[in-house]
């Protein structure tokens, strides 16, 4: 049997506690199985409604299989069928696809340890949880995504460090900046992103420091407390109570916002002592592994400017001692040039 959806019948394998989400996801089956027929071996949910633990701003994590590699062109189809769902839903949807390829060949976490089957053949027994090193990579990473995009900078510009303030004047520093949506589409002032953002570096620091896998928000801020217990674990518990207490919607009560305030004055000095480790593991990530695991550092290092001559000094060897005429440094040298001319404030050519 070739497993995957049949298009003709549009089922639910797997249910959650609540019927409006479960209806949701009845009619994005359906949408899928249409737009790629006999192309998707699998639909999970993850994330906090897979675990029971979504508050009413939660988004409807989903995650498409696609059987053994994507199609030419498929990527892209998705990408556009991604961009049209998501205003269709009564819940913010928050979309992905792999190919099940990718999937046995580099393994997964999330996917394979915090999901729920919605729909198609469950695939995860022959996934093999990601090897330590490669989820650490992954996680240190992504904690960047959420601290540059609530800057507000010139197009191209790098964030300067040590960071301030999204927005120092504002009542919870500018960590409210993004607007949460509920159940019945209505938007609300939220910090869902500063949870986010909190949970994200927990779960770096508990993979860097402690050699551990964690699987959703509350294991990454249990194991933080477990295994490190440092700083920063009291501001991550807070911010992360509070999401319990609140949801993603910022409180009315003025008693609620100012506890919740005392914590974003704190989330930006755990963020510069983020940024400065991310910084040793940047210059450390340039000189070892798989070449796009350098590229990518390599271009980081050109997306944050740290004072000192550190990044430069290592981005300047990276010149050096690639040879042009190789295709493999190819890649890494346009990277390592285009940082190091971002540095020096001057556009490449």
């Amino acid at each position: 049997m070739d497993g995957g959806l049949d298009e003709e019948e549009v089922s639910l394998v797997g249910l959650t506690e609540d019927m409006g989400v479960n209806a949701v996801l009845f009619g994005f089956v359906g949408l899928y199985a249409l737009t790629f027929p006999g192309r998707v071996r699998a639909c999970y949910l993850v994330g906090s409604h897979a675990t029971s633990e979504a508050v009413g701003e939660s988004d409807l994590d989903l995650t498409l299989v696609f059987k053994d590699t994507f199609l030419p062109g498929e990527e892209a189809r998705f990408e556009r069928f991604r961009m049209a769902v998501g205003p269709l839903a009564r819940y913010p949807l928050d979309l992905s696809a792999v190919e099940e390829a990718r999937l046995f060949r580099e393994g997964e976490v999330n996917l394979k340890q915090n999901a729920l089957l919605i729909a198609g053949e469950d695939v995860r027994d022959r996934v093999p949880l990601m090897p330590l090193e490669a989820w650490t990579r992954h996680c240190m990473h992504q904690p960047y995504r959420f601290i540059e995009r609530a800057r507000a900078r010139a197009e191209d510009a790098p964030l300067r460090f040590p960071l301030e303030y999204p927005d120092a004047r504002g009542e919870l520093y500018g960590y409210d900046y993004r607007e949460v949506m509920d159940a019945q589409g209505q938007l609300h002032r939220g910090f869902k992103e500063l949870v986010t953002l909190a949970c994200r570096m927990a779960t770096a620091a508990v993979a860097l420091d402690a050699g551990r896998h964690t699987f959703s928000k509350r294991d990454a801020i249990q194991a933080h407390r477990e295994h490190l217990h440092d700083t920063w674990t009291p501001l991550y518990e807070s911010i992360f109570a509070s999401r319990q207490q609140w949801g993603y919607r910022v409180p009315e009560d003025a008693a609620a916002r100012a506890k919740l305030r005392e914590a974003c004055a704190r989330m930006l000095d755990a963020e510069n002592t983020f940024l400065a480790r991310y910084r040793d593991f940047l210059l450390a990530e340039v000189t070892r592994g798989r070449v796009e695991d350098r590229v990518l550092a390599a271009r980081r290092l050109g997306d944050i400017a740290y004072p000192g001559e550190d990044v430069p000094q290592a981005l300047q060897r990276l010149l050096d001692s690639s040879e042009p005429g190789e295709p493999v440094d190819a890649a890494l040298r346009e990277a390592a040039r285009e940082s190091l001319a971002r540095y020096r404030g001057v556009k490449p050519s």
